[in-house]
């Protein structure tokens, strides 16, 4: 019997990645999973309103949100927002949440994959040799920081001249270099996945 999970999305881009990726992926460890968009509106305050509701809906719920744009989130970090959201709801239904932030934008995954990247967008050598030099100024992709300029997303406007758009190519890109080459490049995306693999097992 599959085991049902919520994962409550920031918005079209991340419902799609999810819907069109991850859904597939974890049905092959006994899971079905479904969506709840918060369409954009991500707060601490939204999510009081949101997830001590929807835990008792599925066996587990998680999140995807961005902790670029997260609103109001003061001196949290990545980390302690997690944190803040388990406790958003009541302590015996704590541990069916596995809260996800991603970090510091859904479209740093595509930074792990430059060259499917820039095919998807039918971009240039130029192109492609500035989403490596992002990366080598940065370090790897989860650490593109999150400033209202360089945030990932920003990045890839400038890059690509604004032809880059997110939910049409994101998930379409992730779907393309396939889970695997994220993973490989991005070692807190692929914790939180190991992680919702690993429920499909629990008794």
């Amino acid at each position: 019997m599959k085991r049902r999970l919520g994962i409550c999305v920031e918005g079209m881009t991340e419902r799609i990645f999810v819907r069109d990726v991850l859904t597939p992926h974890l049905a092959g460890f006994g899971l079905w999973t479904n969506t709840l968009d918060l369409r954009g509106n991500v707060s601490l305050d939204r999510l009081a309103d949101i997830l001590p509701g929807a835990v008792g809906n599925f066996d587990y719920l998680s999140t995807l949100v961005d902790f670029y744009g997260f609103k109001r989130r003061g001196k949290h970090t990545v980390d302690s927002l997690e944190t803040a959201m388990v406790q958003l709801v009541s302590e015996h239904l704590r541990h069916r949440m596995l809260p996800y932030v991603q970090r510091y934008e859904f479209e740093a995954l595509l930074f792990a994959v430059p060259e499917s990247t820039v095919a998807a967008i039918h971009g240039s050598d130029r192109e492609l040799r500035a989403m490596f030099e992002v990366l080598r100024s940065c370090g790897d992709p989860e650490s593109i920081n999150d400033g209202l300029q360089t945030s990932p997303s920003h990045r890839l406007l400038e890059i690509f001249s604004g032809r880059f758009n997110k939910p049409t190519h994101g998930p379409a890109i992730v779907a393309a270099a396939g889970l695997p080459a994220i993973r490989a490049q991005c070692p807190r995306f692929d914790a939180w996945i190991a992680r919702l693999e690993a429920l499909g097992g629990q008794a």
